[in-house]
């Protein structure tokens, strides 16, 4: 397959995974502050945002044209501005783009469903659905993802390019659980005591809300939240099941040059499986060190994403390897 197509179909699954992990980021924090509060929590209620704008690394970005964290216009900014890279509507753009470009490899189904998910996104945000129902805006972006993710799978031949459509998801749901994880450190536990809605809110965030009541079937505790986010193999969303699955994707991708890229994704799932969670929360400072370690690992999964894109998408001399995934 081409290097140029592989790169259209990488690209096309990291932007469109990259709309709906922020809509669930923004879901998650906008239900959260509908919960009754007393008249001195304005501050945290705008951490909250902050945090959002801090987890996909655009507080900065921010400031540049907005003097306050204000909800309506934090989401503005991240749900519907155009001028925005990181958007959901710049990330379905170019999702689209990616997919326009490659038509020609993509089932009928999945082109109409991304097709149509950006034309109808533009009718949403031109009629201001995301200003007077944050709700009903991020819900449906979420279920117009769902199908195009429904439509990827249930793809009758798993052929190369699809390989290279789950290794852009799965190398942007390890990028951003990282960074949700290091974001919500606090809110895993601080000196204040648990912040039992925040973690509700982070479990939501990252799709795990189900996952932690029928693994754990109990009250939700800090250690097991981590656990289930960072090391648990029976969830498919983990850190772990991610990079597993990236490890196991370069495998099969392999080609003369890529030894590398793989040597790095098997230090990664072998640093996750064996961080010492429980360790870490018997700890007074076990967020503190959390908050260390995870930023090691998100310095190390851009370092894989890098040479992902560099050794297998896009080779300077292709050199294809025959393996078992």
């Amino acid at each position: 397959m081409l290097s140029r197509t592989a790169e259209h179909l990488f690209w096309m699954t990291r932007h469109t995974a990259r709309a709906d992990h922020l809509a669930r980021l923004l879901d998650a924090c906008y239900q959260r502050s509908l919960l009754p509060a007393p008249d001195d929590a304005a501050r945290p209620a705008a951490n909250g945002w902050l945090t959002i704008l801090s987890t996909v690394g655009l507080a900065d970005h921010y400031r540049l044209s907005h003097h306050d964290i204000e909800p309506r216009e934090v989401i503005a900014f991240l749900a519907a501005d155009a001028a925005n890279p990181a958007s959901i509507v710049s990330s379905l753009r170019f999702a689209r783009e990616n997919a326009r470009a490659v038509r020609g490899c993509l089932s009928a189904e999945l082109w109409e469903s991304l097709n149509a998910t950006w034309l109808d996104l533009q009718r949403l945000v031109a009629d201001n659905l995301h200003v007077h129902d944050p709700y009903a805006f991020f819900e449906w972006v979420r279920q117009r993802l769902h199908l195009a993710r429904g439509v990827q799978l249930a793809a009758p031949v798993q052929n190369e390019p699809a390989a290279f459509l789950h290794l852009g998801g799965y190398i942007e749901r390890a990028d951003h659980m990282a960074r949700t994880l290091e974001a919500h450190c606090e809110t895993l536990g601080t000196a204040h005591g648990f912040d039992y809605h925040g973690a509700n809110a982070l479990l939501r965030a990252v799709c795990a809300h189900d996952a932690y009541r029928e693994i754990y079937r109990d009250a939700i505790a800090p250690a097991r939240i981590a656990a289930l986010l960072i090391q648990c193999q029976e969830w498919t969303g983990s850190l772990a099941a991610s990079l597993e699955e990236i490890r196991r994707l370069s495998v099969r991708l392999r080609n003369g040059q890529s030894a590398q890229t793989e040597r790095l994704a098997q230090q990664l799932c072998e640093e996750v499986r064996q961080a010492p969670l429980e360790e870490w929360f018997a700890n007074a400072q076990g967020s503190s060190v959390l908050r260390a370690w995870l930023n090691a690992l998100i310095a190390r999964v851009n370092e894989l994403a890098r040479r992902v894109g560099r050794d297998l998408v896009r080779p300077a001399i292709p050199e294809p390897v025959a393996a078992a995934a």
